[in-house]
């Protein structure tokens, strides 16, 4: 608790320090044409900003700045360039900010751009990849959401934060800082296209399936193994139930001995992303936790998503129309449909704490109160089914 709130009030007075330093005028009128956008981060920030980018290649020429982690699946997509082999985890990112606390500093190492614009879509996370591009003088002009002290190395800067500060969808403060920076409106969609990528699994072979993804416990984003085998085990549901895992399956051995059902089939070997994305797209249901690989999966598919120590409504499934929101026995529940007439649902604990920054804390309170409420998630899942 100490250090949610050391960091969130050193993350205010740092966004204050930036509105002191904005840089808002528009870089429409500077003749952009190439852009270079940072995606390093997780798979789950690429997906779930996928949309913005596909929309913002129609307008200019866009090359994604890459990891080795996170390239696999954009390159898919878009010209990639890989810069970093693996996204930052949170420490990792608090440490990377501070050993970069004077780097706003210098000059770059050349002038020979090759981008028009650096587009960073990751706010302060990650600085010293935009550190990287800035001293290697790739880029001419410089995009970010709001970065405090580092708003001097911007051309512009979005006054607002994405994600820790925020009450709107990812999707909507990038396309807010599109906008801003380059005076194009950019209409997003809330379903990107997987079937001409998706890879059918070796062997697998099931008709009518649910798909449950226990993944998400080691960093408390979602229910214990319990709670997701009382759902198989209870739920009203006649075909089969797919179980995944993590890399390397670490929770299928306990989760099986919890399992009472015989209509189960369970993945034990790792899978490509293209090979899940097959069995998001064969599925009539989807069940997972917060997680980057969920972002994915939820696509094609209807889905119910666990939220435990996440911000709900910037990270949820994007749609075109609003969610409708209950609550009961200490959860919330939030319900929409999208363009593709797919229903997802949320269902999350609303805990003033939130969000933990993936390292959890020792009541788990946001945990134990989907646990506690686990029969009225089953009826929620069941009438997804219905």
């Amino acid at each position: 608790m100490v250090l949610q709130f050391i960091l969130k009030t050193f993350a205010g007075i740092n966004l204050l320090i930036g509105l002191l330093l904005r840089k808002r005028k528009s870089l429409a009128d500077k003749n952009i044409r190439t852009i270079l956008v940072k995606r390093t981060d997780r798979i789950g920030d690429a997906i779930v900003t996928l949309p913005l980018l596909l929309e913002l290649s129609k307008h200019f020429k866009v090359t994604v700045l890459t990891s080795q982690y996170n390239d696999e699946l954009l390159s898919k997509f878009l010209p990639t360039k890989i810069f970093t082999d693996k996204p930052l985890d949170f420490l990792s990112g608090i440490t990377d900010i501070a050993r970069n606390c004077f780097s706003f500093l210098g000059k770059p190492d050349n002038t020979d751009f090759k981008y028009d614009l650096f587009l960073d879509l990751n706010g302060l996370r990650e600085l010293g990849v935009l550190l990287q591009v800035k001293r290697a003088g790739l880029c001419r002009y410089y995009a970010s959401f709001n970065l405090g002290l580092w708003n001097t190395l911007l051309d512009f800067a979005d006054l607002k934060y994405p994600v820790l500060f925020s009450r709107e969808h990812l999707l909507d403060s990038c396309r807010r800082l599109v906008k801003g920076a380059l005076g194009v409106a950019l209409e997003v969609t809330d379903y990107v296209e997987l079937a001409d990528k998706a890879v059918k699994p070796e062997g697998f072979s099931a008709d009518k399936f649910i798909l449950v993804n226990i993944a998400g416990i080691t960093i408390r984003r979602g229910p214990a193994l319990e709670l997701y085998a009382r759902i198989l085990n209870e739920l009203p549901f006649e075909g089969k139930i797919v179980v995944i895992d993590e890399l390397a399956q670490p929770h299928m051995g306990e989760f099986k001995k919890h399992i009472k059902k015989n209509n189960c089939i369970f993945i034990e070997r790792d899978l490509s992303v293209w090979e899940l994305a097959f069995l998001a797209l064969s599925s009539v249901l989807y069940i997972g936790s917060d997680s980057g690989i969920s972002n994915l999966l939820q696509i094609p598919t209807n889905a119910v998503l666990f939220y435990a120590n996440g911000i709900p409504w910037v990270w949820r499934p994007y749609s075109k129309e609003p969610y409708v929101r209950k609550e009961a026995e200490g959860i919330t529940i939030e319900e929409t449909v999208t363009s593709r007439h797919l229903h997802k649902k949320i269902i999350y604990s609303d805990k003033w704490c939130r969000p933990c920054f993936d390292i959890g804390c020792s009541s788990q309170s946001c945990v134990s109160a989907l646990t506690s409420a686990q029969e009225i998630i089953i009826r929620e899942i069941a009438e997804m089914l219905s």
